[in-house]
């Protein structure tokens, strides 16, 4: 899906990165994290800036896993700097943030300043599983060469626009922000940034659900569309005994949903690349 001879990669609304951890073709000259959520962009910069230290930070907060009281008293610490730009890196601050996100209900909403906690002794925590990446090669090379920020996806963008630039672009989708972050992103925020999208030098890929202003701002005869069949933890309708893939039982059913991958340029890539790519959300 990545195109060839570029120096710099960006994913707009950063998330979890999928893309820049699974795809071979990367790291590149210039390879950049953002979100617009201040808490996530600090998660990346201390795993970029020391991953050792942060990694220890981390263990120092093993004991708090499964403590519901402390949970509220990190989800209160949490929220009560998030609109704040409080100065980062800041590993401590780092490692509750990511205790409450890998403690909570992954079929509801994002974490909120009312999230309270999920866990299940029988399985291992995540929290667990997140920290010993700081033990593997793989993320520890590719954390060498990041750079993280955190800026408006429309500063952003015309701070990295050139012609040898790849954009991913995952935003919010259409109608389903408060599934994934407590910004306001909405309507005009979308139109806005498509607008601009159009106007970029470098190449982009651009992943949402369908709407109907999708087909008029970027129309099909002008822009490469590749639509796949997903399925969405959000909207989890529950139903007693079914199944998971593995075996285990399962909490309820995963919505379908049709997901748009949008390029202002041919992809030279095979439909697995594809079903690779949709797989991580």
């Amino acid at each position: 899906m990545i195109p060839g001879n570029m120096d710099t990669y960006v994913e707009v609304f950063g998330g979890a990165m999928w893309l820049y951890w699974m795809n071979p073709n990367l790291p590149v000259k210039t390879n950049v994290y953002n979100d617009f959520n201040r808490h996530l962009a600090n998660v990346f910069l201390c795993s970029a800036t020391d991953p050792q230290h942060f990694e220890s930070v981390c263990q120092s907060y093993y004991k708090d896993i499964g403590d519901g009281d402390q949970f509220i008293t990190y989800r209160d610490e949490v929220f009560a700097v998030y609109d704040d730009p409080f100065p980062i890196p800041d590993y401590d601050m780092a490692a509750k943030y990511m205790l409450l996100q890998l403690q909570m209900f992954t079929g509801g909403n994002g974490l909120t300043a009312k999230t309270k906690m999920y866990h299940n002794p029988n399985y291992k925590p995540k929290f667990y599983t997140f920290v010993e990446k700081f033990q593997q090669t793989h993320y520890l090379e590719r954390l060498k060469h990041l750079t993280v920020e955190n800026m408006d996806c429309r500063d952003l963008i015309a701070k990295y626009d050139s012609e040898s630039s790849f954009f991913y672009i995952d935003p919010p989708y259409y109608k389903m922000e408060s599934y994934y972050t407590e910004d306001d992103f909405g309507h005009d925020d979308h139109i806005a940034l498509i607008k601009q999208m159009k106007q970029m030098k470098g190449r982009w890929a651009l992943s949402y659900y369908y709407f109907d202003d999708l087909e008029r701002l970027l129309p099909r005869d002008q822009y490469h569309w590749h639509e796949q069949t997903t399925y969405t933890n959000n909207g989890l309708v529950k139903q007693d005994g079914v199944i998971r893939k593995d075996g285990r039982p399962a909490t309820g059913i995963r919505p379908e949903r049709t997901e748009l991958l949008i390029m202002n340029y041919d992809p030279p890539v095979t439909s697995t690349t594809f079903d690779q790519l949709f797989e991580t959300d």
